[in-house]
């Protein structure tokens, strides 16, 4: 089978939805080709949260509430999703040491995070894909590309047969563990820096005794071993709440940390009448990320070239501009190239080896202390009350937050000796 199309979009996640919706309605020939059978279903681990009003990366995203409806909108790119789901307001921030000592961060003029059900999200954007045309491919899996004359061949797999599908154009939105990225070569010169295993499971019926907010959790008797482990709200169903757990493998370990957790720990209580009602999973692979995100008539965008990850929202930006830079290589000009330099300029770990660093420093911060040294840091803070961020114009993001948590440790003047010039190390390193 061979077809052509202006552009073929593979990867059904956030960036590919986004390229895909925007792409068609631009007027393009799309087809989206994703290994999922059902597309709007959540399979893959992500959070589940939209950080409210805080800049990263180029951009800030912001949320309002219309007619049952939200409408995120993004403030530099200008453009908006919709969204009509169950929305939870989180105005608070919380890590818990191994005894259970709080490190909370509070606001009160506006929510730091909401919380949504992104199958919806999905489906959402699935039903405007649709309405603007595009084509979509389901149960699909794509397994290699080539640059061929002035287009794009792509090979791929459905049911067992093998097919060959013409694009002018191609973007390459199938994330962190990229097949495409890997087939073309794009990560010949990309070590792997980290790699492990992600499960979120989530709890109905949980009773968690905080506002809502994205927990950190520390210590090994918490969880039962290494890794790192979060909690929050989900908004499936009301009292919903979600752990994720990642670890190193084999993957089995995630599973028994968040046993423990839910079971064992001195927070079990909290899920004492719950049950699961659902499970996500995800490799989570960092490498050094890609200057250049493009080979020829291929575009990777979101994950697939990138430190780590572009979270959601970053996904979403990556999206809307590559559409607008494909409109721009079917008119005949440099769409690919303006695309990489707004990649390189506004996605800060691109260029700056430093970023890099700061964007895993609060993990290599916790990962370096002991559960002793972590528990007097809680402790002091919850005697000090909660860190208030009202009227603060941003809080502290991926690249900042490690620095900020380590500054304000070292503001308690009990911390001294051997853990403040540990500290200070990591601030420095």
């Amino acid at each position: 089978m061979i077809d052509t199309y202006d552009v073929i979009v593979v990867g059904a996640g956030p960036a590919g939805l986004i390229a895909s919706w925007q792409s068609a309605q631009k007027g393009l020939k799309v087809l989206l080709v994703e290994k999922k059978n059902r597309i709007a279903e959540s399979l893959r681990t992500t959070g589940n949260a939209i950080r409210n009003l805080s800049p990263i990366n180029g951009e800030m995203v912001s949320v309002k509430k219309k007619d049952k409806k939200a409408i995120i909108h993004f403030h530099n790119s200008n453009f908006d999703i919709e969204y009509s789901g169950r929305l939870i307001d989180a105005y608070d921030r919380y890590s818990f040491s191994n005894s259970g000592y709080c490190v909370r961060a509070t606001r009160s003029d506006y929510p730091q995070q909401y919380f949504y059900d992104m199958a919806i999200m999905q489906k959402g954007l699935l039903e405007k894909i649709e309405a603007a045309g595009a084509q979509i491919m389901p149960g699909t899996l794509a397994i290699g590309a080539e640059n061929i004359g002035k287009g794009v061949q792509l090979k791929v797999k459905q049911k067992g047969k093998t097919l060959l599908l013409k694009a002018s154009r191609l973007i390459a939105a199938d994330g962190l563990n990229s097949r495409l990225a890997e087939s073309m070569g794009l990560n010949s010169q990309r070590p792997v820096v980290i790699r492990g295993p992600v499960l979120e499971v989530v709890f109905e019926g949980a009773e968690v005794p905080y506002p809502p907010g994205f927990s950190f959790i520390l210590g090994s008797d918490m969880k039962g071993g290494d890794g790192f482990m979060f909690v929050y709200p989900h908004a499936a169903k009301e009292n919903a709440w979600a752990v994720m757990v990642n670890c190193r493998f084999p993957a089995s370990q995630c599973a028994k940390r968040i046993d423990h957790f839910t079971t064992k720990s001195k927070f079990s209580y909290w899920f004492s009448g719950a049950r699961p009602i659902h499970r996500t999973a995800a490799i989570v692979t960092i490498r050094p990320p890609v200057p250049k995100p493009m080979m020829d008539n291929v575009l990777f965008i979101g994950d697939a070239p990138a430190f780590g990850e572009t979270l959601v929202a970053g996904a979403m930006y990556c999206g809307f501009h590559a559409a607008e830079a494909v409109r721009l290589e079917m008119a005949g000009e440099k769409g690919f190239e303006q695309y990489s330099d707004r990649w390189a300029k506004n996605f800060e770990f691109v260029s700056n080896p430093q970023k890099q660093k700061d964007y895993t420093k609060i993990l290599r911060l916790y990962g370096s202390l002991s559960d002793n040294e972590i528990d007097l840091l809680f402790r002091l803070s919850q005697e000090s009350g909660p860190i208030d961020m009202t009227g603060k114009e941003e809080s502290a993001n991926e690249y900042t937050g490690g620095n900020a948590m380590i500054d304000y440790f070292l503001s308690f003047s009990q911390v001294k000796g051997e853990l403040r010039s540990k500290l200070e190390a990591i601030r420095n390193s």
